[in-house]
């Protein structure tokens, strides 16, 4: 089966191509990447394809049945364990998709990924491009289209529906969290690596996230919250005595999808908990430093990174 063919369908031959050939970091950055790819698509009329979505694929309603992680979707649909195996020999040969097919490489990870500075994919150099290549690869994490994506978050936020198997579950357990009180604040605990990162600058105990639970819950006496914890690590419950808290369903993507649906989200800085907020619409307090004081102008929505 020749599935680089199979992914530039008839009635699209004459219509730019752009592929994500390059995986950028774990699910958060790989779905803002995505997402502001798909809206710049959107803006331009070009097809995007991105197998580096990898492993992450197969969880998501847009994804899960097509090898390409095609956008905008197609009519066809694999099965999705297919898909998966396709997806993982199609990942490898995408580095090299460019020189095949006589297009054109965008490799910003040397340059504008380290220096912190961002690939604008609204300049006239990125549309001229789109113009003169059939296909272009790119590589690197800064590339950026801030205006589409907010302009386009409806599209973008369907095609990242988690499959039924993951949704269904979460949605319940965020019924049974209303049940217990007014308002559901989801608490995004990151530990484990957030020892080191930074040196450490965004790492708390379970202790301090506690306390901030504690301080949101004082904001207002007449309203109780309930406060989903979504966990990277095991956390010592007896820390949360006296608050209302239910545990998140303990998968990743199980852990976004609910944090997504609470009213307000908490969490260190993170494209996982900034995804939450931009994808559910729901605004999030960033927890920057342990003598951080909270109020209700904390929480803001976040609709880029």
């Amino acid at each position: 089966m020749n599935l680089w063919k199979n992914a530039f369908p008839k009635e699209t031959v004459q219509q730019a191509s752009v592929l994500i050939a390059a995986k950028t970091g774990r699910l958060g950055n790989r779905l803002f990447l995505s997402a502001y790819f798909m809206a710049n698509a959107l803006a331009h009329g070009y097809r995007l394809m991105n197998p580096a979505l990898g492993e992450y694929a197969p969880f998501f309603e847009g994804s899960a049945f097509d090898p390409f992680c095609r956008f905008p979707t197609t009519a066809a649909r694999m099965n999705p364990e297919v898909a998966t195996q396709c997806r993982e020999m199609l990942h490898p040969l995408s580095r090299v998709a460019g020189t095949l097919a006589r297009g054109r490489t965008i490799d910003i990870r040397k340059t504008l990924d380290i220096d912190d500075e961002i690939y604008d994919l609204n300049s006239s150099e990125f549309t001229s491009l789109l113009k003169k290549k059939r296909l272009l690869v790119v590589k690197g994490w800064k590339f950026r289209d801030d205006i589409n994506l907010i302009r386009h978050h409806e599209v973008i936020a369907r095609y990242f529906q988690p499959i039924a198997s993951i949704r269904t579950p979460v949605e319940s357990l965020l019924s049974e969290a209303r049940a217990l009180g007014d308002e559901v604040i989801g608490i995004h605990i990151r530990q484990g690596d957030y020892r080191e990162w930074k040196g450490g600058v965004h790492y708390f105990e379970t202790e301090q996230y506690a306390h901030w639970m504690r301080e949101v819950s004082q904001f207002d006496a007449f309203r109780k919250p309930v406060f989903l914890v979504c966990a990277s690590d095991p956390v010592n419950t007896e820390c949360f005595r006296g608050l209302e808290v239910l545990m998140g369903p303990g998968s990743v993507i199980g852990d976004l999808h609910a944090l997504s649906l609470c009213d307000r989200i908490m969490g260190p800085p993170s494209t996982f908990s900034t995804w939450a907020s931009f994808h559910g619409r729901k605004p999030l307090c960033m927890l920057q430093h342990h003598e951080q004081k909270l109020s209700i102008n904390s929480f803001v929505m976040h609709d880029r990174v």
